[in-house]
């Protein structure tokens, strides 16, 4: 059964997926080759050719089926969850056949990309409950089919902001970053401004920034300009001193300024003061 490698087979998966990928045998000519006689499939995914431990599914295992008999040149690999568990990045694959008179080809070529499974989640009526989705409401993340960030990339964004207000500001920031990587295009009429968008997202993590602060987030503070302020500072039996101040019975003439305000008794060097 002549055939040819077929290149390029790539495809996508995440972890913890059961992908069944399905490939085609081809001739030459790129017409199907009937594969129903063949002693064995070998199907095999490596991070590279010198991978000693590659993922490996056959035929006789029961891991490989024929689809149609095999008639039409097709069979699956069944792939489960838990070889893909592990597993992260982009990995090589190829499958070979073997004819009834043991030889082998290699019918296909490619590579797997098995990516962490994304998640995107929301649930209006949750809002005022659950931090995620408030972020979303926040940020117009909130339809299904133009999704902007995963659930986890929303959730480290709160993990390092003390309130929502500031998480959404992080957010926006991310989605500002993801749009600079875009170029405003242009064919005729149509137009698509992503400089827009990614000045839209920063305008408004700015805007969410300021509602944070404002709401309970961490800011600025200036001390010494009230006068009940410093009192209730000065007053602060658990404060730790300072190392020195200045008061009205300090001496400076025979010693100098030393430490604070010294009290009238005892007093070093047998120095009194009023």
């Amino acid at each position: 059964m002549p055939s040819s490698a077929e290149i390029n087979q790539d495809f996508i998966t995440f972890a913890g997926d059961d992908p069944a990928p399905i490939f085609t045998v081809r001739n030459s000519a790129g017409q199907p080759v009937d594969i129903s006689t063949v002693n064995n499939i070998i199907w095999l995914a490596r991070r590279n050719a010198d991978d000693t431990n590659p993922l490996t599914k056959t035929k006789a295992a029961g891991d490989i089926l024929l689809l149609n008999g095999g008639t039409l040149g097709q069979f699956q690999v069944n792939i489960d969850a838990s070889d893909t568990a592990a597993m992260s990045g982009w990995y090589e694959h190829l499958a070979r056949i073997v004819d009834p008179t043991n030889k082998t080809t290699t019918v296909a070529v490619g590579r797997m990309q098995v990516g962490i499974k994304p998640e995107w989640t929301y649930d209006p009526g949750q809002i005022a409950t659950n931090s995620l989705y408030a972020i979303r409401d926040l940020i117009g993340d909130t339809k299904i089919g133009d999704q902007l960030l995963f659930d986890g990339e929303i959730q480290a964004a709160l993990a390092a902001y003390p309130n929502t207000y500031l998480a959404a500001a992080e957010a926006c920031r991310k989605i500002a970053a993801r749009f600079a990587r875009d170029v405003d295009t242009q064919e005729g009429e149509l137009r698509k401004l992503y400089s827009s968008r990614q000045r839209a997202y920063r305008s408004l993590a700015v805007e969410m920034e300021r509602l944070g602060y404002s709401r309970g987030g961490v800011q600025g503070y200036a001390g010494g300009i009230s006068i009940s302020d410093k009192s209730r500072v000065t007053a602060d039996e658990d404060r730790v001193a300072p190392q020195f101040n200045i008061g009205m019975t300090d001496n400076f003439l025979p010693i100098g300024p030393v430490g604070n305000e010294q009290p009238t008794s005892p007093s070093p060097e047998g120095i009194s003061f009023p």
